[in-house]
């Protein structure tokens, strides 16, 4: 567990919330509920991706009806951590906190559409890998949940 405090929004981001960054944010609300909030966005308003939709339902977690959404619908004063998961999200994440205090931390998350053109069984197995990836470097960063 880590000795940082647990803050009480986080926000995550990639290059397109499509993917990664919406996953983590389910995954931080499913394993802390109200306790920390968690909101997504990427650098670019990306899809609906229905791979990653199909792996977070096997978890229970419905993500059908999120809407990707960039850093310019959001102020940094919302949340207490960001966490940026590719490294453009990474130097649009410095901008969007340029005159905050807001900390920032990056963790660089495989992309589950490197494997987008093998056997549908393989990709959605790196869907699912990118979901337990970041599954757990939640629960190494904010500790047993509440």
């Amino acid at each position: 567990m880590s000795k940082t405090p647990t803050p009480k929004s986080v926000l995550f981001s990639c290059t397109m919330n499509s993917i990664r960054s919406p996953m983590a944010a389910a995954l931080l609300r499913r394993r802390y509920g109200a306790t920390i909030g968690a909101d997504s966005c990427g650098v670019y308003e990306g899809y609906l991706d229905p791979f990653m939709v199909q792996v977070m339902e096997e978890w229970g977690v419905d993500l059908a009806e999120h809407e990707p959404k960039s850093f310019v619908h959001l102020e940094p004063a919302a949340f207490d951590l960001v966490i940026v998961l590719t490294h453009d999200a990474e130097d649009n994440a410095k901008d969007f906190l340029k005159d905050s205090n807001v900390p920032l931390a990056f963790w660089d998350t495989p992309n589950p559409t490197d494997e987008m053109f093998g056997p549908r069984d393989l990709r959605i197995q790196a869907y699912r890998d990118c979901r337990n990836f970041l599954d757990k470097r939640i629960a190494k960063r904010f500790g047993a949940a509440k």
